[in-house]
């Protein structure tokens, strides 16, 4: 995607973001829409430039069209050319009505491959979903992890499954035990106890959009075990009646 600068009036800027980190991304990423215009910006922000219907709008930068055209929901997908994150759709009200909006981005959260590999220390839950015939789960699923901890407030991790029924969770900042400073003296990881809920990913243009609501998601009968550093594998059922 060529990097362009813009005299026309923008219609929304769309930031991406890390799902182990929640960082914005700086590597290229090809986000499309149906007759929807995208640009990415020197910063990093893909600002939509040119969607159906709002032609009026996004030419005349100084005296918009009065009133305003009314919202209309369009849907674009993202896919990372590098494999780490997982390619989704997503869906956006434009024009966002608001005048700055190129300078308030969307952002939107890109999840990680099964193939992903992790930073160091975060910690690594691997599920292998399947049905009520413990064949995989083909049909997408967000899930959630919920890390409880002692002193802080609980840590969450998000992860979405691929038609395989794969799915990798990493979970950064999860506190370690120092037990002392001597050279070769080893770290001791504090294992913490983690709760898992699903919900169903809706497939919007044939990929999966996670941006499902909080009372989509129902808990699942498990409590896993992590640390920082650490790798967990567990295979789930999951009801699909």
């Amino acid at each position: 995607m060529r990097l362009e600068s813009l005299d026309s009036r923008a219609l929304a800027a769309v930031r991406f973001l890390d799902g182990e980190t929640e960082q914005p991304l700086t590597p290229p990423l090809a986000v499309s829409g149906d007759g929807v215009r995208v640009v990415r910006n020197r910063w990093g922000l893909y600002v939509i430039t040119e969607a159906p219907g709002l032609e009026d709008y996004t030419a005349r930068f100084e005296a918009p069209p009065e009133p305003g055209p009314a919202p209309r929901s369009f849907t674009l997908s993202v896919v990372d050319p590098s494999g780490r994150h997982l390619p989704r759709s997503f869906s956006l009200e434009l024009p966002l009505g608001v005048e700055d909006a190129v300078f308030e981005p969307v952002d939107v959260r890109m999840y990680l491959a099964p193939t992903a590999r992790p930073s160091p220390g975060s910690a690594v839950v691997r599920l292998s979903l399947t049905n009520e015939q413990n064949a995989p789960l083909a049909a997408r699923r967000v899930l959630r992890l919920r890390v409880d901890l002692l002193d802080k407030p609980a840590i969450k991790g998000l992860g979405l499954s691929d038609e395989r029924g794969e799915a990798l969770l990493l979970v950064p900042r999860i506190p370690i035990i120092r037990w002392g400073h001597e050279q070769g003296e080893s770290l001791s990881h504090r294992i913490f106890s983690a709760t898992l809920e699903s919900a169903l990913a809706p497939s919007v243009a044939g990929l999966p959009d996670p941006d499902v609501p909080d009372q989509s998601f129902t808990p699942l009968p498990l409590t896993l075990q992590v640390a920082s550093g650490l790798e967990t594998n567990r295979r789930i059922p999951i009801p699909t009646s």
